[in-house]
């Protein structure tokens, strides 16, 4: 019988601690991609912990291991930052697409692998030019499933490295859905018959051609952006207190907030 006391023995809260980093790193991940967490917001892993639930330990390592994937940064006495979504970022993240996304062409494709690409397309296509927010979030779920089944082959690394360089895309392009400006899912329909095939160049001509829709449509997403009436600066609570206090002192009623009014 195994003595579980002996300091010798396999420590057995190892896998309930990594499997709370898992959580916390996946959850804190999603709220980054979704944009639930503002891009270019600084946020304090006391308050991270708090708000979903986690443990400030497990936030802390969640957030080292997104800061490697240029998720977030830290910053001196100002907590982590969510990385803004900037030139910088977009340009990055369409020459790693157009980069990594051509080892895909060369993949032989298993029967398993090809049934679940086909049924994966088949749901992306049946939704095909629908713009209601159900619709669109159908097809965009059933896109990222295919991309990560069709990358399965590709190897660890290239598997991880895609895997993130698609986590920022779907990042950009929920922002611009915030926006007000949704880009419509990818058809990897020549894809996906081209790797069933066994056709690379035809795969390296669709790869070459979904990224080049995919640049495409930010640059329309963000010129439109960029036409829309600027919205006045948000002022922090530092500076509406700051005001209230002013006001006060000079022996003048405080301003009502919006919400105050009504």
């Amino acid at each position: 019988m195994l003595d579980t006391s002996s300091p010798f023995a396999p420590a057995t809260t190892a896998p309930i601690a990594e499997a709370q980093l898992d959580v916390a790193t996946r959850r804190l991940r999603k709220a980054i991609v979704t944009c639930e967490l503002t891009p270019g917001e600084f946020i304090h892993e006391a308050a991270l912990a708090e708000r979903f639930g986690l443990g400030r330990a497990s936030v802390r390592v969640a957030l080292t291991e997104l800061a490697a994937a240029r998720f977030v940064s830290r910053h001196a006495r100002q907590g982590w930052r969510i990385a803004p979504i900037d030139g910088a970022l977009i340009a990055a993240v369409l020459d790693g697409r157009r980069r990594l996304e051509a080892s895909l062409a060369t993949q032989v494709l298993t029967e398993p692998v090809s049934s679940g690409a086909v049924t994966l397309l088949g749901m992306v296509q049946s939704v095909s030019g629908r713009t209601e927010p159900a619709a669109l979030a159908t097809a965009r779920a059933a896109e990222r499933q295919l991309r990560d089944l069709l990358a399965t082959g590709a190897g660890v690394f290239a598997r991880n490295w895609l895997g993130e360089i698609w986590d920022h895309a779907d990042r950009i392009v929920r922002m611009l859905d915030l926006n007000s400006h949704s880009i419509l899912p990818a058809d990897l329909g020549e894809l996906v018959t081209a790797l069933i095939a066994g056709d690379a160049e035809a795969a390296t001509r669709a790869i070459a051609r979904d990224n080049q829709r995919f640049a495409d449509a930010l640059a329309h997403g963000f010129l439109a952006i960029s036409a829309q009436p600027s919205r006045p600066p948000a002022r922090s609570a530092r500076r509406r207190s700051a005001s209230r206090t002013a006001a006060t002192a000079a022996n003048q009623p405080i301003p009502l907030t919006k919400e105050q009014q009504s």
